[in-house]
């Protein structure tokens, strides 16, 4: 797979080659960690949630390549991006294993400009290509003339988010529609999405490589709901590790610790109680630490109605992924003092 030098990627890794099929395709994270987690995280680090192909156009109009495919025995289906300038959305596209080829007028860049204020946050001559939330994608080329962001284009912090397929986007039409999108967007960051869908297991090297980043300002670490399953002792003993690690090597980043969202184990479907004991486990090891940088939410509070969840009371809804990235926000504010209202990035 081969970019423009001025195109930049976000939320990219780095490109993983299948020795069978020669192919390569886009990896939130690297190798070297992604070999070390459990199935459905090695998986689903090839979705390309959150990732982005940004730049500035320079000539009257471009067409995009695009196209997805399955690696090892991850069977990834198509799945809808998105063009936007700036915060602007200008259109969605539909990808799939044969190639699509997504054709991009210039807006009025001068009209968009006038229309944005206080709550913008991405100039809107950046060209954005948000790519899918749930497939791999192992082509994107672009045809026309391109230039690379400018300083001033991107939000100059980031939020991190860790955490289950609800983090991950599933529910949401695209990756900017996804709770975690959501609530970036209030609080003024840029986000990088490390949901993996059912592989959020906390491994001590996952833990590792969160602490080795240094390339974000705030995080939130959703954690429980995927580990439900799993030996109880084993469960606590990797959630501590991984919010004693992360809230003391990055002593001066605000860390919000989630609680499980509200699922169908809350009414007694499967685990006996497992969701609340996590919570529980969660908020009384926030309390223990009493860093000043670590904080907990309480996440069952964050859905209240059933517009906002899907048949399997577990995941989100479009609507409900609003509803979860207001509430978070508004939570992270209140912890902050910041002022609620515009964005702070």
């Amino acid at each position: 797979m081969k970019l423009p030098s001025a195109a930049q990627t976000h939320n990219i890794a780095e490109f993983i080659e299948h020795p069978e099929s020669g192919l390569s395709a886009i990896s939130r994270i690297p190798q070297s960690v992604r070999e070390h987690l459990n199935d459905n995280a090695r998986q689903r680090a090839l979705y390309s949630t959150g990732c982005e192909i940004r730049f500035r156009l320079q000539s009257p109009s471009a067409k995009i390549h695009i196209r997805t495919c399955e690696i090892g025995a991850a069977h990834h289906g198509p799945g809808l991006g998105q063009i936007l300038f700036g915060d602007f959305s200008q259109t969605y596209f539909y990808v799939g294993k044969e190639p699509t080829v997504v054709e991009i007028n210039a807006p009025d860049y001068e009209h968009l400009s006038k229309a944005c204020n206080q709550s913008s946050l991405f100039d809107p001559r950046l060209l954005r290509v948000l790519l899918p939330t749930h497939t791999a994608i192992c082509e994107v080329s672009v045809e026309g003339e391109i230039a690379p962001p400018e300083a001033g284009d991107i939000p100059s912090r980031r939020i991190l988010n860790y955490g289950s397929s609800i983090t991950h986007g599933s529910g949401a039409l695209t990756s900017r529609e996804c709770w975690a999108g959501c609530c970036a967007h209030n609080l003024g960051f840029d986000l990088i999405n490390l949901g993996f869908g059912g592989g959020c297991h906390c491994e001590p090297e996952m833990t590792e490589y969160l602490c080795q980043r240094n390339d974000f300002d705030c995080a939130i670490i959703e954690t429980g709901i995927n580990m439900l399953g799993l030996e109880a002792s084993l469960v606590n003993e990797r959630i501590e590790n991984l919010i004693r690690r992360l809230s003391s090597t990055h002593s001066e980043v605000p860390i919000f610790c989630l609680g499980v969202f509200p699922c169908d184990e809350d009414i007694g479907k499967d685990w006996n109680g497992r969701a609340e004991e996590i919570r529980q486990f969660v908020q009384k090891l926030v309390a223990t630490i009493d860093s000043p940088n670590l904080h907990f939410i309480d996440g069952k509070q964050a859905v209240r109605h059933s517009l906002g969840m899907t048949v399997d009371l577990t995941h989100p809804s479009p609507a409900g992924m609003i509803e979860i990235g207001t509430y978070v926000a508004r939570q992270i504010r209140k912890t902050l003092g910041w002022d609620d209202s515009a964005p702070q990035g």
